[in-house]
């Protein structure tokens, strides 16, 4: 392989490019929400059944990688809890959804303070 493409292949921005487009959708994540940040960008929850709590990402993500996350309940307000490594930066983390609504929570990984720094929520009106 040449030295370039292998260069670019091992890229963090590249490898964070591709995870932005990579997807996971489920109609209710359970109790616990733990998203492989190694192989996803964006999660989708549809129907979320219970209270949520946002555990710790597991694999190894890169500075200034991002997730988003957006869930919708069943109908039913839901409370949301966060792992600590989950900070918010400008913004009030939401505890519980709106029923019916739309949430969003945009996140940006922090290499040097090993922190998922949450700094955009957006809530359907």
């Amino acid at each position: 392989m040449p030295t370039e493409i292998t260069r670019n292949l091992n890229n963090d921005a590249f490898r964070n490019a591709l995870l932005s487009a990579s997807v996971s959708s489920m109609a209710s994540a359970g109790a616990t929400l733990t998203v492989d940040a190694s192989i996803i960008g964006t999660v989708v929850i549809t129907a979320q059944d219970e209270g949520l709590t946002i555990a710790l990402p597991t694999g190894s993500p890169v500075e200034g990688q991002k997730l988003m996350i957006r869930i919708k309940d069943d109908g039913t307000a839901r409370s949301i809890a966060y792992n600590a490594i989950f900070r918010a930066v400008g913004i009030t983390l939401p505890t519980t959804t709106v029923v019916n609504k739309v949430l969003y929570l945009g996140c940006i990984f922090n290499s040097t303070e090993t922190k998922w720094d949450v700094i955009a929520v957006a809530q359907e009106a």
